[in-house]
């Protein structure tokens, strides 16, 4: 299972690189950034297996929510460990919501408060984060 990591630069640009734990990352030819078919999301692709090798986010803090159902919508094929998050085996949303609840939300420090409209359970991430965007746009 292939390893993501999480790289983040102020204001709000995300980017995410896979890599497999097993094999060595030098060499390793990619296609560079195209579009995704999701607003505001890049894909760069392995040159010879076509696999998503990276995906990029520039306004992330603002896009969230179409990034998102994009990503359980059309890239929920593939389970990724994300040792930054302890998390296993987990679809490219719900490491996605991760990393908005730990970077844009500084690890659930800027959410107005822990009740939020709707109950959630604070682990699930795209559930806490989503909730909190919907509590922002009303």
């Amino acid at each position: 299972m292939r390893e993501l990591r999480f790289l983040f630069q102020e204001p709000g640009m995300l980017e995410a690189v896979a890599s497999d734990p097993l094999e060595s990352e030098e060499g390793a030819e990619c296609m560079g950034y195209s579009e995704s078919g999701i607003p505001d999301f890049m894909v760069d692709r392995d040159a010879q297996t076509r696999q998503p090798y990276a995906w990029m986010c520039y306004n992330f803090d603002k896009s969230y929510p179409s990034v998102i159902w994009g990503l359980r919508q059309f890239m929920s094929d593939e389970l990724f460990n994300v040792p930054q998050a302890n998390l296993t085996a987990v679809p490219l949303h719900v490491a996605f919501s991760w990393a908005y609840y730990h970077f844009i939300l500084e690890d659930g420090a800027l959410l107005p408060s822990r009740k939020l409209v709707i109950e959630v359970d604070p682990t699930d991430y795209t559930r806490l984060v989503l909730a909190h965007s919907l509590a922002m746009a009303s």
